[in-house]
């Protein structure tokens, strides 16, 4: 059981870590060139979970730390790490053009 000081400091962590793993995701996907639909068929997990955790916006379970480092080709402790970089920005595929 967590005892309340402990859980108010928790929440805290979580959203560091969740930022640091999505930072970390994105930097070194994008150091690869890949998309997160090629990560996620690299790591053999669903694009929306990729997409997820590059927002911050799910957990990552030990599992899913072990196949996505993997993937990305870097030892589970450099997705926790601080991020020394930040991700480039992201380029989207061609749009289309209105026609005028």
């Amino acid at each position: 059981m967590l005892l309340p000081y402990m859980a108010a400091n928790i929440q805290q962590r979580r959203e560091e870590l969740r930022s640091r793993i999505s930072i970390n995701m994105k930097v070194l996907r994008g150091k690869l060139g890949i998309s997160q639909e090629a990560l996620a068929a690299r790591a053999g997990i669903h694009r929306t979970h990729i997409s997820q955790l590059e927002r911050g916006a799910a957990n990552l379970g030990l599992d899913t730390l072990i196949v996505v480092a993997a993937a990305l080709g870097v030892e589970e402790v450099d997705l926790l790490a601080v991020p020394t970089e930040q991700p480039l920005p992201v380029h989207r595929g061609p749009q289309k053009r209105s026609s005028s």
